[in-house]
C-alpha cells in the first residue's frame, strides 16, 4: 500500500512541476499527455537501482512523442527542471 502513495504522490507532485516547467519553457503540454508521461516515468522509477534514469529517459522519450517540441533547449531543459524540482520536494518530504 504504500508504494501505491508514493507512486501516486509521485505523479500529483511531477505532474504539477512539469505543468510550470513547460509555462517556463513555452512547451505546451496538454493535461492527459502529461499524466501519461508522468505516470510511465513514475512507474519506472519504481524499479531499484536504474529506474531513476531510466525514469528521465522515458520522460524525454514520451514528451517528445507527445509534444513534438524540439530536443535542445526545449525538452533537454523541461526534463532536467521538472525532475530536478521534484527531487528537491521529496527531499523535502522525506525530512518531515
Amino acid at each position: 500500500m504504500e508504494i501505491v502513495f508514493f507512486f501516486i504522490l509521485d505523479v500529483v507532485i511531477t505532474g504539477a512541476f512539469l505543468w510550470a516547467a513547460g509555462k517556463v519553457t513555452t512547451v505546451q503540454v496538454g493535461y492527459k499527455e502529461g499524466v501519461i508521461c508522468v505516470g510511465a516515468s513514475s512507474l519506472l522509477a519504481l524499479i531499484p537501482g536504474i529506474g531513476w534514469i531510466l525514469s528521465i529517459i522515458a520522460l524525454f522519450y514520451l514528451l517528445k512523442d507527445f509534444t513534438g517540441a524540439s530536443v535542445w533547449p526545449d525538452l533537454i531543459l523541461l526534463v532536467l527542471v521538472t525532475k530536478f524540482l521534484s527531487f528537491i520536494a521529496f527531499t523535502a518530504l522525506i525530512g518531515l
